[in-house]
């Protein structure tokens, strides 16, 4: 070990206290994954990720490891230096003598599991650390409330204890059980539903919500807006529920996905943000937007060129802080599988792509929304409805997915309609395997970029036209004394009444009472100016 890495790591555990590494069983256990290939395949690929490696090149040989071992190559100190040279990292890893010192070292295969969990049982330690430094550093600004303080260090300590360990079996009694206590709990109020609704209240009742541990596929042809319906679930999600968001964003930058979310909140177009051409009147409803969407929980990230490998790695370090949430994914076929098989095809690959996000949702036990293109195949039909078997590029996706939901404009095809007008739109659930499959009516306004219940009346009006004051909101609502339906009235035009759609029963996860109870619609009415808000 160099002498500069030995007096970093001796800082980190002073005075002959118990060392929070270990680089001799972390050399170890890389020494049996590059021997054994099998020892990798069952334990340290479902168990281990680079960040708990506390010496960065043994976690950079440990990603090579798991590339060559995603492409099916061999396994060997040649191969792994060749797989650093190519992402540009040998130097980093210690360049070629350390590869091959760490390749002959002795690790016993037999006591692959006692390094594994030397291996977590260090990481997770610096991570406790990390924590409570963290916390002191809070506490000592004074800036924070201790109830504040107090509450973000039990959430991070339970995100700590409820990481993800191998899995086992387990008997059906316990499992059965543990089944009807969340049950009871839920209903009596003493526990958080664990599926989180999307604000769509038609897509709700047949999804049960966005369950954890689910693979959900939000599909369409280029155009019909897949990131603004995601955007719109994530802004509903963190509104309503303060659960965090996640948007792994690899088409839009991030000044482009907050373009989207600011337009969707104010009466601001997508057009008037790029370029910058707004009146005075704009820019007041801007702060506003601005004061209702910045404490919201989510956070983006726009590498284009993450892999799911990465992806694995960054959650896990979100989700032991306490910010992992919903995740989205913007979208499926612009990932790459980190494989450098260039034989290997693009079905293949995007079969991989598939099944790492499923492991991803289910290992990290939240939901995973994944955007995936169509193939032309409902263009050549004549009513253009998407289909199962449209998915682009492989029929992994439709057997990993948990659920598969459409999107489907059909004014979009039509050529005497204007694309700026609000349009009628059906969220398709053509798979579903936790409940069941229909279709849900919204509506469409492109120039917000917004997604809406078909049955909450919106009528587009412009305040210089209008004359509604510079930031005076153009939508009003009354409630009917007595009468179970709100009128809506839009800048002084008649009143439109609100019918509810025939949908089936919400699921116990929102009751119909849940969606029309006075915080909600004060969430709906609040929070956007000019449109029934939320969305």
């Amino acid at each position: 070990m160099d002498r500069e890495l030995t007096d970093n790591l001796a800082q980190i555990a002073p005075n002959n206290e118990v060392p929070v590494y270990d680089v001799e069983t972390e050399k170890a256990l890389l020494s049996i994954c590059i021997r054994d290939k099998a020892a990798l395949d069952n334990t340290v690929s479902k168990r281990v990720v680079a960040d708990e490696f506390s010496d960065q090149r043994n976690a950079l040989i440990y990603e090579a490891i798991t590339k060559l071992y995603l492409d099916n190559g061999k396994i060997d100190r040649y191969n792994i230096c060749d797989q650093l040279e190519k992402d540009g990292k040998l130097a980093q890893a210690g360049g070629t003598e350390y590869v091959f010192a760490v390749a002959n070292t002795s690790g016993v295969k037999s006591n692959i599991d006692t390094y594994i969990n030397i291996v977590k049982e260090k990481s997770t330690t610096r991570l406790l650390i990390d924590t409570f430094n963290s916390l002191a550093a809070v506490a000592k600004k004074g800036t924070n409330s201790v109830n504040d303080i107090v509450e973000t260090a039990v959430g991070k300590l339970t995100a700590l204890r409820e990481a993800p360990a191998s899995s086992g079996f387990e008997a059906l009694q316990k499992i059965l059980r543990d089944n009807i206590n969340d049950i009871h709990k839920t209903i009596s109020g003493g526990a958080q539903t664990k599926a989180v609704n999307t604000g769509f209240r038609g897509l709700d009742a047949m999804l049960g919500g966005l369950r954890p541990g689910t693979l959900n596929i939000v599909a369409a042809r280029p155009g019909m807006g897949k990131t603004a319906l995601v955007i719109n679930i994530a802004t509903n999600i963190a509104s309503m529920t303060g659960r965090n968001v996640n948007i792994f964003s690899l088409e839009m930058s991030k000044s482009e996905v907050g373009n989207r979310i600011l337009a969707s909140r104010s009466d601001v177009t997508v057009k008037q943000l790029q370029r910058a051409n707004l009146r005075a009147e704009d820019e007041i409803k801007l702060t506003k937007a601005f004061k209702d969407l910045a404490e919201l929980p989510i956070y983006i990230s726009d590498n284009s060129a993450v892999t799911p490998l990465d992806m694995m790695s960054q959650c896990k370090s979100l989700k032991a802080k306490n910010m992992l949430g919903v995740i989205i994914v913007d979208y499926l076929q612009l990932m790459s599988s980190g494989s450098s098989n260039k034989n290997d095809s693009r079905q293949n690959e995007i079969s991989t792509i598939s099944r790492s996000l499923k492991i991803l949702a289910k290992d990290m036990q939240v939901p995973v929304i994944a955007l995936s293109q169509l193939s032309r195949g409902s263009e050549r039909r004549e009513d253009h409805t998407p289909m199962l078997s449209d998915l682009r590029d492989s029929g992994a996706i439709e057997q990993d997915a948990d659920s598969v939901i459409f999107i489907d404009r059909p004014d979009y095809y039509k050529k005497d309609v204007d694309p700026q007008a609000i349009q009628d739109a059906k969220l398709i659930v053509a798979k579903n395997r936790h409940g069941e499959t229909g279709t849900s009516m919204v509506k469409w306004y492109g120039k917000k970029t917004l997604f809406f219940e078909a049955d909450r009346a919106y009528d587009p009006v412009d305040p210089a036209t209008s004359g509604a004051q510079a930031g005076e909101s153009s939508y009003t609502r009354t409630q009917s004394s007595g009468a179970s339906a709100s009128d809506y009235n839009f800048g002084g035009g008649e009143d439109v009444p609100f019918v509810p759609d025939d949908m089936p029963v919400p699921p116990p996860e929102m009751s119909e009472d849940d969606y029309n109870n006075p915080d909600n619609d004060a969430f709906f009415a609040d929070s956007n100016q000019g449109f029934p808000e939320g969305f």
